[in-house]
């Protein structure tokens, strides 16, 4: 039964994400969506084994593999790459040579043709060596509420369609395809 009501709450949550994004969704649903993004954006930052604490810079968002196209101004000159992982806080990204832990960067990140690039500012947290490229790890220190608000979207969209291949894989042949939705 719990996992059935877990099922129904979950394409609930991909129903209204879909809507949000096509602008479709109305204002009596709105909030219910919002604090379902919350509440599984909490969930799944515990999930991924992360401390949620709001003033020493840990990391308080989910973060999701994705490549994104990003491009950093450096001390060297730009360098482009594509991300590694990203959340609403901050990303990672192979680079070439990093800059130092501590250092504020310029970026643009990519997020599609339909959207503008997102310029911002970032402080580099940590560079991890892999294989002849450094794993830049960094926080997001100026970026408008505006572009947040895209790479949240970008980060739901993820993790929306990995709930979607869940549910198919766990949905046994004959049964509906997307299950009645739940009244908030």
């Amino acid at each position: 039964m719990v996992a059935t009501r877990l099922t129904h709450w979950l394409s609930q949550f991909c129903s209204w994400h879909a809507k949000f994004k096509s602008g479709s969704l109305g204002a009596d649903e709105l909030p219910a969506y919002l604090q379902a993004r919350a509440d599984l954006g909490a969930i799944l930052v515990l999930a991924q084994r992360l401390e949620i604490r709001t003033n020493d810079g840990a990391r308080q968002a989910v973060r999701v593999a994705r490549a994104v196209p990003v491009e950093f101004d450096l001390r060297n000159g730009k360098a482009s790459s594509l991300t590694q992982d990203i959340s609403a806080t901050g990303l990672s990204a192979l680079v070439g040579e990093a800059p130092s832990v501590g250092t504020l960067a310029p970026f643009r990140l990519k997020l599609g043709r339909d959207v503008q690039p997102i310029a911002g500012c970032c402080r580099v947290v940590a560079n991890i060596p892999v294989r002849g490229s450094v794993r830049m790890a960094a926080t997001f220190q100026e970026i408008s509420q505006e572009g947040r608000s895209h790479i949240e979207t970008l980060v739901f969209d993820a993790i929306c369609s990995e709930i979607r291949v869940m549910l198919r894989s766990e949905q046994p042949q004959g049964s509906p395809a997307t299950p009645p939705p739940l009244v908030p």
